[in-house]
């Protein structure tokens, strides 16, 4: 049975990132929960989304493989002395015992997953057959560093995370088979879900940049067409793959990410935030806050500031 690197037990990828760079860590870690009854197999799972670059130092997993999947914005990364590039729909990964760490030791702002497990053995390894098994094995050896899977394999990554946090009699089965899945969207992804071009993708990393900047911009879907050079068809479909959201849900979705930001740190009058974030008033303001968060702007700062004052000593 192979275990993770234990030179820092808390965090066994070597993902070293600070509350401040990071937006929305979640990570499943079998070395401080407790792992699944009967899917030993499973060392680590998470998912991160970075909001500037965040140190990632050297490390290894000794009898495990670690697979990372990067699902917004780009990162490099370094192996024994080479380095990798990945974007958006790529996947890396180190086999067991290989020593890896962010390209420059660091990590580039983006939205990714990542996957620890121990390496296929001939014993019962994840429920399946000593011959299904040399199979698993023969293909993960035969990957290359780095891998063009597509978006859509991120789902595999969602279904085994929610695997992890539904607990019932049948869990281990359904983590087993999440598991399993996530593993051949990684070996066998969906055919005809080509990546998108480089040069588009920057130019969604340039909107996206901007949307955060000024989130009272309010682009339509040809707008941002037009201006990336593709047609608005396209545009949905591509941004939708590579942000897993529409366009206009992924912006209005930052501008409600803003809006509880200025909502906690100030005390201005929610129709002057309203209008501040370019909504046409603050009727329509509550209504789509509302639809995102499940209660209107008024009651969400009255219980930010009943948790303030309940924390105070």
């Amino acid at each position: 049975m192979g275990k993770h690197a234990n030179e820092n037990k808390a965090n066994p990828s070597g993902k070293r990132h600070s509350e401040a760079a990071s937006v929305a860590r979640w990570t499943f870690d079998s070395a401080a929960e407790s792992s699944i009854p009967l899917v030993p197999e499973l060392i680590m799972l998470g998912s991160d989304e970075l909001r500037k670059a965040s140190p990632l130092y050297e490390h290894e997993h000794p009898g495990c493989y670690e697979f990372v999947l990067i699902e917004r914005g780009k990162a490099s990364w370094e192996l024994e002395g080479d380095m990798y590039a990945t974007q958006a729909g790529d996947l890396f990964h180190s086999k067991p015992g290989e020593k890896h760490r962010g390209g420059f030791n660091a990590i580039e702002p983006c939205k990714f997953w990542w996957v620890i497990f121990e390496a296929p053995h001939e014993s019962g390894w994840l429920g399946l057959r000593t011959e299904e098994i040399r199979h698993v094995a023969q293909a993960l050896e035969q990957l290359p560093r780095v891998k063009s899977v597509g978006l859509p394999s991120a789902d595999s990554f969602r279904k085994l995370k929610q695997a992890l946090t539904t607990r019932n009699d049948l869990q281990s089965v359904a983590v087993r088979t999440a598991l399993l899945d996530t593993l051949l969207a990684m070996i066998q992804p969906k055919i005809g879900m080509g990546a998108i071009a480089y040069d588009l993708l920057r130019q969604y990393d340039e909107f996206i940049a901007r949307m955060g900047r000024e989130p009272e911009w309010r682009p339509t879907v040809e707008q941002l067409a037009a201006a990336a050079g593709v047609s608005a068809s396209h545009f949905y479909r591509t941004f939708q793959d590579y942000t897993g959201e529409p366009p206009i849900t992924f912006v209005e979705r930052l501008r409600v990410k803003e809006a509880c930001r200025q909502l906690s740190e100030n005390t201005d009058s929610v129709t002057d935030i309203s209008h501040r974030l370019g909504y046409p008033s603050s009727q329509h303001f509550a209504t789509v806050f509302k639809r995102y968060i499940g209660c209107t702007p008024t009651q969400w700062r009255k219980a930010g500031t009943r948790l303030i004052e309940s924390n105070k000593v």
